[in-house]
């Protein structure tokens, strides 16, 4: 989970970070020493404030220490305990100036300057990132952009006339304007007959999704289904009318099971923010094309989820037993089937992607370049996905990971060259031993995909990597022993000293009894040969271990 903090801490450069309610390893991660300072501001280099979540300090005092600078809300009790900690020696006063500091600068660099902003030209702005975030899931008959054949337009669902555009609890703002969808499509419709009712109507569009008591803080929904009422009054719709579009606003995934097959396409709006109406009236018409592609998975089932075993947890604890395979990795590298995978988006054109070529520029790098190409006939974007599969390494990978993207704008019959340089974090695995990223050397697939599950093109390239060896002790493994890349074969060789070249192979034949053996200590192994090995000979064994390079 880390990665993506990671990114956006040394990347974005935020001016704040926002420690949470829970605990992590059993330490409230508001006053978590090794999470607020360790990692965020040695490791990433943070220079910003560290605000806490709404009532989420436990402890003021472990907090400052910790590295939170600003408790969120202040409380004056608990600026009392600051002041007689300082007094009473068990809190140094430079921790509570450190603090102190990072507020004032964050006040005085981000003081509001005067006269205002231009209203007009942020919704118009809202307006066009909105369009390039919505999800065009399903279009079949090619129903969407409407097209002149399309004379009459039923809209109905209550988000049509009442929109969903934004989260509840503290991510409430407020707006100023909110773009209705049903008087957005009025302005775009022309001389065609909009309508609340579907009964034989060109083509009904059915605004659903989630209430915003369905999801909000504080809360988890129990399932990813939509209410059944939304459910009957798409399956309504879609009997009576010639074509049916779905339009979904919900913030996080809905499933589509009970209604998708019945309805000709699926517009996945999210929460679009104040001017989400215009921007789907503009998706819906053609002003603009979809271009966005799913950030996560849309399930068949919630049992297919992969947390869904670990999740919410018991007694108060919650076990991360998924380990890496989160999201898209679990559902590819078990062969889990989904109704939309990861990364999956449709326009109205169509692409296509050739002449990749991938080098190495390093023992830890390389660079990928393709040509992509606009095969349709109207203008459009697409979304260039590379990922990443590989077996190399001691520990378990997924069956691929999405390592960099970027989207290319392209005019019918078009085509560009996309270059991509990948550093070592594209290729590296964590090595909880060494405490750091390592790339292990070994062949890397890099592919090309349509989506997580549909790779278009791929190549393999070979990296020199770093070889880690571990350094060995008598309590090490045999079978760690034995997989040194330089004690592993010394040892054998002395195990095989004095045989003939029969005994030697008659010990070769017999490889399946070491194993039976590999995970005993080597002190314990030592035991059971015939004869002893010098105490000198084990001495420069485990010498032999400790070199690098």
């Amino acid at each position: 989970y880390l990665p993506a903090f990671e990114r956006v801490v040394t990347q974005a450069r935020p001016a704040t970070v926002m420690a949470a309610y829970n605990k992590l390893n059993g330490v409230y991660a508001g006053q978590h020493p090794w999470l607020l300072t360790t990692l965020l501001r040695q490791e990433w280099g943070f220079d910003g404030v560290a605000v806490s979540d709404w009532g989420a300090v436990n402890d003021r005092i472990a907090a400052l220490k910790a590295g939170l600078d600003l408790q969120m809300p202040g409380n004056p009790a608990d600026d009392a305990k600051i002041v007689q900690a300082v007094r009473d020696g068990s809190l140094d006063e430079a921790v509570v100036d450190r603090s102190a500091a990072r507020v004032r600068a964050m006040a005085e660099r981000w003081r509001a300057e005067p006269g205002g902003f231009d209203a007009d030209a942020h919704h118009a702005l809202a307006r066009e990132l909105a369009a390039e975030c919505a999800v065009l899931l399903k279009n079949d008959r090619a129903v969407l952009p409407i097209g002149p054949d399309v004379r009459t337009i039923a809209v109905v669902g209550p988000f049509a006339t009442e929109p969903r555009f934004q989260g509840g609890g503290s991510s409430r703002v407020n707006p100023t304007r909110v773009d209705v969808p049903l008087e957005e499509i009025g302005k775009l419709a022309g001389e065609r007959t909009v309508t609340t009712d579907p009964e034989g109507a060109d083509l009904a569009i059915v605004f659903a999704g989630l209430a915003d008591a369905d999801e909000s803080e504080g809360y988890d929904r129990t399932t990813v289904e939509l209410p059944d009422e939304q459910v009957e009054l798409i399956r309504a719709t879609a009997a009576a009318a010639r074509r049916t579009a779905v339009v979904l606003s919900n913030g996080g995934v809905v499933s589509l099971e009970g209604w998708h097959d019945d309805v000709d396409a699926v517009l996945e709006g999210w929460l679009l923010g104040q001017a989400g109406g215009g921007a789907v009236a503009d998706l819906l018409f053609g002003v603009t094309g979809p271009s966005g592609r799913l950030a996560e998975t849309i399930p068949l089932r919630l049992q297919d989820t992969p947390a869904y075993l670990n999740f919410p947890g018991e007694q108060g604890t919650v076990r991360y037993g998924e380990g890496v395979m989160v999201g898209y990795r679990h559902y590819e590298s078990v062969g889990r089937p989904v109704r939309y995978p990861f990364g999956h988006g449709l326009t109205y054109t169509s692409f296509a992607v050739g002449d990749l070529a991938v080098e190495a520029t390093g023992d830890d790098s390389a660079r990928a370049r393709l040509t992509v190409a606009n095969t349709g006939g109207r203008y459009g974007k697409h979304v260039v996905q590379l990922y990443v599969a590989t077996a190399a390494g001691p520990v378990r990978r997924p069956a691929r990971e999405l390592r960099a993207f970027t989207k290319v704008a392209l005019g019918p019959g078009e085509s560009t060259t996309v270059t991509f340089d990948l550093d070592a974090r594209a290729f590296a695995y964590w090595d909880v031993a060494e405490g750091r990223w390592l790339v292990a050397p070994g062949d890397y697939t890099v592919q090309i995909g349509e989506n997580a599950s549909v790779i278009v093109a791929e190549k393999t390239v070979e990296l020199a990597g770093e070889a880690v060896a571990r350094e060995l002790t008598l309590d090490s493994t045999v079978g760690e022993w034995f997989a040194h890349p330089a004690v592993g074969p010394a040892l054998m060789d002395r195990l095989t000293a004095g045989m003939t070249e029969e005994q030697r192979a008659r010990a070769a034949d017999h490889a399946d009894l070491l194993r039976m053996v590999e995970s005993l200590p080597m002190h314990q192994f030592l035991g059971f040969l015939p004869s002893p090995l010098p105490e000198e000979t084990l001495t420069g064994l485990m010498a032999l271990s400790r070199r690098r390079g």
